[in-house]
């Protein structure tokens, strides 16, 4: 069979996966899920945190899907949800396995959805490698117990403590200088109202040098924000409908 093979968001569990497995079981595929590097089993069981180099993950996923007598290893699809879709592209640089991929949204930079939340004199000090500063400042926000509960949640898999070394780790989760290696046909989702990286599925398109389509979603078909939460079953129609178009 042809097979999907998926990367999960930055705290979501498999489980969130199990719409996106039967729609494409229903469409003749094998799905393959597993938590990688930061994500929940392997952060809370195994101490393991986040890594951006996710071909080096990939490569020996991709090893054991494609020996499998189940697989046909010339139909393999790569799906990246959320921050997922960093990871796939950044897997997609280097590996050239699969022969279409799904990536809901496409992430050039990860770093830009918190980035986005400094003022300007934070940033200026991550730029100048101001460690001790930043980190006082950020220290001011952090007395607040709620916005300490959020950190300790969004830090953990970065598996340091210091505002400056997640911002300045998280800042290497960036394909802008490798996005020109991938080939591979993309389908993007582009939904309206993307909270986290707008017009970052749009960028990915134009740095690639393989086909790559984007697939818009509306508030007005409820399929709207990050995810598209509320239109599962509508995204993965359209994605796996063209994916299974691409693989024909």
């Amino acid at each position: 069979r042809p097979t999907v093979v998926a990367i999960n968001g930055s705290d979501g569990a498999v489980v969130w996966l199990w719409t996106l497995m039967r729609a494409a079981a229903a469409r003749g595929f094998n799905t393959v899920v597993f938590d990688g590097p930061g994500q929940q089993s392997m952060l809370f069981d195994h101490g393991v945190g986040f890594r951006p180099d996710w071909e080096a993950v990939m490569g020996p996923v991709v090893d054991v899907v494609a020996a499998r007598a189940d697989v046909d290893a010339d139909r393999l699809v790569l799906w990246g949800g959320s921050q997922g879709g960093f990871w796939g592209a950044r897997t997609l640089a280097f590996e050239h396995r699969f022969a279409a991929a799904i990536l809901d949204p496409g992430v050039v930079d990860v770093a830009a959805s918190w980035l986005g939340h400094l003022p300007p004199e934070l940033v200026a000090m991550l730029d100048a490698g101001d460690a001790t500063g930043f980190d006082a400042a950020m220290g001011v926000w952090l007395a607040d117990p709620a916005a300490q509960a959020t950190w300790n949640f969004r830090s953990r898999p970065y598996r340091t403590s210091s505002p400056f070394e997640v911002f300045t780790a998280m800042r290497t989760y960036n394909v802008r200088d490798v996005a020109h290696q991938i080939t591979t046909p993309l389908v993007l989702t582009d939904p309206e109202g993307e909270q986290f990286w707008p017009g970052q599925s749009a960028e990915l398109a134009s740095r690639v040098s393989g086909p790559a389509e984007l697939m818009p979603f509306t508030a007005a078909e409820g399929a709207d924000g990050h995810c598209e939460p509320l239109a599962r079953t509508l995204v993965h129609e359209r994605t796996l409908d063209r994916v299974s178009e691409l693989l024909r």
